[in-house]
């Protein structure tokens, strides 16, 4: 059983104060986040089509994809917190004040990404050695990197906000959304079957201009690509404080003032 000390005034995490409450901030603050995540996902397509040819996709290289992750996540934590405590911040303010935390947030995209693929080739192992054992494997895989990723749904603002070590910010992560894990599953999923629910309508188009124009369909796909990556920025920011709120009575003001 987990205790909670709600403060007069502050919130309480729930999915729906979550997705309106992220909404709310990257429509506040639409042209300046969605710039940055335009300009960086951009930047990666370019890179992976030069490399990879007409084959390749924007959703490429591992590497290229924690710098991209960590040039939208980071500017885009620190906007978000400040919007929560009524500040309005530009591009230009956005980066510089999240690139404080770059590093941090680069290495989280990294260590996750590296747990999420060991589970991953484990699974794939066992399925060449017993294809029977391999389903199993692959499905207990797949709860496991669930799992982890709303274990550590805080990671990043924790390291973002709090003077933790690295590696203890995934303890604090995972302290922070104990209690609150159905809720956080529930979350993930409504989430994932709204950008499912896009990408399905927006993956048809493309896939019509693609047989007649690749470059067009990864031009085409880029702002979809931006728009995702802004809002899996600003949620787990968004979270963050709510849980904080809600377990410790710590308000906006109090989170924020590490920016100041």
């Amino acid at each position: 059983m987990t205790n909670v000390l709600v403060a007069p005034g502050e919130p309480q995490f729930s999915i729906a104060r979550s997705l309106s409450t992220t909404f709310g901030v990257l429509g506040r603050n639409f042209v300046p986040m969605m710039t940055i995540a335009v300009i960086v996902t951009a930047v990666q397509s370019a890179i992976e089509y030069v490399l990879g040819g007409e084959g390749s996709s924007s959703g490429g290289g591992s590497f290229l994809n924690v710098l991209s992750y960590g040039f939208i996540t980071a500017p885009l934590t620190y906007a978000t917190f400040q919007d929560l405590r009524g500040t309005r911040v530009g591009a230009s303010e956005m980066m510089s004040g999240g690139f404080k935390k770059i590093g941090r947030v680069m290495g989280a995209a990294f260590v996750v990404g590296i747990v999420a693929v060991v589970a991953v080739l484990l699974a794939v192992f066992m399925y060449f050695a017993s294809e029977f054992t391999g389903i199993f494997v692959g499905i207990a895989a797949a709860l496991f990197v669930l799992y982890i990723f709303v274990v550590w749904f805080a990671l990043v603002p924790v390291l973002v906000v709090e003077d933790v070590r690295f590696f203890g910010a995934f303890g604090r992560a995972a302290a922070l959304s104990s209690g609150r894990r159905w809720g956080l599953l529930g979350l993930v999923l409504v989430y994932g079957v709204i950008i499912v629910g896009i990408s399905v309508a927006i993956l048809g188009v493309v896939a019509v201009v693609a047989a007649a124009a690749p470059l067009v369909a990864i031009v085409v796909m880029i702002p979809f690509l931006a728009l995702y990556s802004a809002l899996g920025a600003i949620m787990p920011a968004v979270v963050y404080y709510l849980l904080r709120a809600e377990k410790e009575g710590v308000g906006i003001d109090e989170i924020a003032k590490v920016f100041d």
